[in-house]
């Protein structure tokens, strides 16, 4: 039976990590409707110069661009977005090379182009998707590495030192392979995906004479499913990375077992039904099969198991102290001191968690 400490903690941890990824998916909705609303008028300008009783034919957007048109858009169009490309993203020079040094270029691909640099702007840019979620889950992660040590060291009473993450780790981390993909090559796969769906609405509308309005809403709404996309994978990876940090903490604080602890109600899914208060060994973590996520969307997190008969209840709990004697500890010192007394910066190159993961894989 899991004790109502290790409930009401994996709780309140569980809380915080979708706090975090619900401030960075609210930044990441804003930088959506901005993009969007540049693509409309985007479509705008190109029914504006080229549309007769506010309608283009296919045959009317494949025609190329005259040599005044290509002109402005060598000079004016490129040459912007070649500045963009400097911020050093492959990305923008493929696609920027694709078509900027053919001798002709069509009303329809110069519009693609426009669109497709306005998504490329959205993915990868400074204030891009790929950014937003990096910093969302580093958040996460380290939230939920640094409380679960917090909340193990507070029900033991055994305080010990530990060694403050840094960014070389962070970086390490937050490029783990769990599911076949890292997190930044599926949140480019949803790009391409994305872009694919707007040339196809874009061919659709000029085929079947679509008037702007009825073009601008087809656009939104395949815009609309990027952040249903980016929710369920920063979701998804923000449940990742924050059973992660617990698995990682564990080992840290020598915590030889844990337990899943499961958010049930009318949405749990059967599979993590089964997975409630199972107990595994640290060695055994594995994620989707020992270890949340065990599906996208995945609310499940674990605890670390104890057998609880060993400690004493109460205010205080036994503890060694660095002499070997036995002392009484308090169960109450806050989290600012914790971190503030145990948490000390970095004296190696790095940490048990990752030496362990280093010698699994070779």
């Amino acid at each position: 039976m899991m004790s109502s400490y290790w409930q009401n903690r994996a709780a309140q941890r569980e809380l915080e990590s979708q706090l975090i990824s619900s401030k960075y998916l609210s930044r990441m909705e804003e930088q959506l409707r901005t993009a969007q609303i540049n693509i409309i008028q985007q479509i705008e300008t190109f029914y504006a110069r080229y549309a007769v009783d506010n309608k283009i034919s296919y045959a009317e957007a494949k025609k190329y661009l005259t040599a005044k048109e290509l002109k402005d858009f060598r000079h004016t169009t490129l040459q912007q977005y070649r500045a963009l490309s400097l911020e050093g993203n492959p990305a923008y020079d493929r696609a920027l090379n694709a078509i900027g040094y053919r001798a002709r270029i069509s009303r329809l691909e110069a519009l693609h182009l426009q669109i497709e640099m306005q998504m490329l702007e959205l993915y990868g840019g400074r204030n891009g998707l790929q950014v937003y979620t990096y910093s969302g889950l580093g958040e996460v992660y380290e939230n939920a590495y640094y409380k679960s040590l917090y909340d193990i060291a507070t029900f033991t009473a055994i305080y010990q030192p530990i060694t403050k993450l840094t960014n070389g780790v962070m970086k390490e981390i937050l490029t783990y392979n769990w599911s076949g993909k890292e997190f930044s090559k599926r949140i480019w796969g949803h790009e391409a995906r994305t872009m694919t769906t707007i040339r196809k609405e874009l061919k659709k509308s000029f085929m079947r004479g679509r008037s702007l309005h009825k073009t601008a809403r087809a656009i939104s709404d395949a815009t609309d499913v990027v952040l249903s996309r980016a929710e369920a994978l920063v979701r998804t990876e923000a449940n990742f990375f924050h059973n992660l940090a617990a698995q990682n903490s564990y080992i840290t604080a020598g915590v030889n077992r844990y337990q899943i602890l499961v958010t049930l109600d009318h949405r749990t899914s059967e599979i993590c039904r089964a997975q409630d208060l199972k107990i595994y060994a640290t060695k055994d973590y594995k994620p989707g099969v020992t270890a949340p996520p065990f599906h996208a969307r995945c609310r499940s997190t674990s605890v670390a198991y104890f057998d609880e008969a060993e400690y004493m209840e109460g205010e205080q709990r036994i503890a060694r102290g660095a002499t070997g004697q036995t002392e009484y500890v308090s169960r109450s010192m806050p989290y600012e001191k914790w971190y503030q007394q145990f948490v000390q910066p970095a004296n190696i190159d790095k940490p048990q968690f990752l030496r362990m993961k280093e010698k699994k894989s070779t």
